[in-house]
């Protein structure tokens, strides 16, 4: 019986393929990012820090999905490389608040761009509206996941 080649076979599980598709993204952004002078999860960091500038560091490791250990120590990096700073709320003592620099926004924009690159490159062989549907199609997919999780189901239990 001959083996089955599971990347080209068309019964290769629609979560499986969605994960590599994204490995492989993921994979290629970390490479294209680390040429610009971001290590790691920087990105995710800064992109957060981008947008909510000054957010608790509690409050990033929720967002960026890091656990508030690795964040701690990946911001200690970042603040010595001089791409964030950290501050002592001063209402509340107990909360460090995170601020992205310069150096970090002008890294963020370098990283923005890679990551437009790579999503050229990922879709280039799709039309516009290959590209729309398929948008729609997984922020459905993303959204019943979402909605089945947060609802308090186990992931063995069925619909």
């Amino acid at each position: 019986m001959a083996e089955k080649d599971w990347e080209n076979n068309e019964d290769l599980p629609i979560g499986m393929l969605i994960n590599d598709v994204s490995r492989h993204f993921h994979y290629a952004v970390l490479m294209e990012a680390e040429k610009v002078g971001s290590r790691g999860g920087y990105h995710h960091i800064l992109h957060h820090l981008e947008h909510k500038d000054g957010i608790t560091q509690l409050d990033l490791a929720k967002l960026s999905h890091l656990k508030p250990p690795t964040v701690s120590v990946t911001l200690k990096k970042m603040e010595s490389e001089g791409l964030v700073t950290r501050k002592t709320d001063a209402l509340d003592l107990r909360q460090v608040r995170v601020y992205i620099t310069e150096k970090g926004k002008a890294i963020n924009r370098l990283i923005r761009e890679k990551i437009s690159e790579q999503e050229r490159i990922l879709t280039e062989s799709l039309t516009d509206e290959e590209i729309k549907t398929l948008k729609q199609i997984l922020m459905k997919m993303r959204d019943r996941q979402k909605a089945y999780y947060t609802k308090g189901r186990k992931p063995h239990e069925t619909h």
